[in-house]
């Protein structure tokens, strides 16, 4: 049977199949979705490590990011599931890798979104991550381990930040940087007196309807005998 995609799901199938999942859950889903946001993205662009990368993932979950964007140039992403601990499946993660151009064809789509790209860098010219404004959705660009963030991300980007450090040693480990940044800025996101860094009702309904299928084993028996059911009324 053809996988049912989100966007298939009326909401007459929603309301059957969340019949097969506790309330418990359905309050979880709630309570979640009213804290998820899309004004802050993660991108990850050709992380060595797949540690490393996972990693972000699930400080991205953590902390209320829901979509990630995966650059794979000489590194191919790859799912760790005891770092991840099942983060992954709350997530929109967005992978480039069939072109060339995979990193200015990421940094365009978000563009296109609306996004200011903010690149991580510990160099002159960067601002304090605390400095960062937020009136815009933002794409934080997290570079490879050994080299950073690649020549094209620095010519694109729109503003580099940087972790203020006391120490002799420069950087941090990426996983450590990306879980500081992405606490700083969600946490000052948090406490703005708007709601506009807040999932719409549209994508909420779609994500909604995406973790009720995936919370389901074998669905597609559940979904066979939902449109078996409306055949014999």
């Amino acid at each position: 049977m053809k996988k049912t995609q989100p966007n298939e799901v009326s909401p007459a199938l929603l309301a059957y199949l969340q019949g097969f999942i506790s309330d418990d859950r359905k309050v979880r889903f709630e309570e979640v979705l009213a804290e998820r946001t899309r004004h802050i993205t993660c991108v990850l662009e050709n992380i060595v490590d797949a540690h490393n990368a996972n990693a972000v993932i699930r400080t991205c979950e953590c902390f209320g990011i829901q979509d990630v964007h995966v650059i794979e140039n000489e590194h191919r992403f790859k799912a760790a599931k005891k770092v991840l601990q099942g983060a992954h499946k709350w997530l929109s993660i967005f992978k480039y890798k069939e072109t060339e151009s995979k990193s200015m064809d990421c940094i365009r789509a978000l563009k296109a979104k609306g996004y200011k790209i903010v690149a991580t860098s510990p160099h002159a010219g960067s601002i304090d991550i605390h400095e960062l404004e937020l009136n815009q959705p933002l794409a934080l660009v997290m570079g490879q381990e050994n080299i950073g963030i690649s020549e094209v991300v620095k010519a694109e980007a729109d503003v580099f930040v940087k972790i203020p450090m006391q120490g002799f040693t420069e950087s941090l480990n990426i996983s450590v940087a990306a879980a500081i940044l992405l606490q700083e800025i969600s946490s000052r996101l948090r406490r703005i007196e708007t709601d506009n860094w807040k999932l719409s009702e549209i994508e909420k309904d779609e994500i909604r309807k995406e973790w009720t299928l995936k919370n389901i084993y074998r669905n597609e028996l559940l979904i066979e005998r939902f449109y078996q059911d409306q055949k014999n009324v």
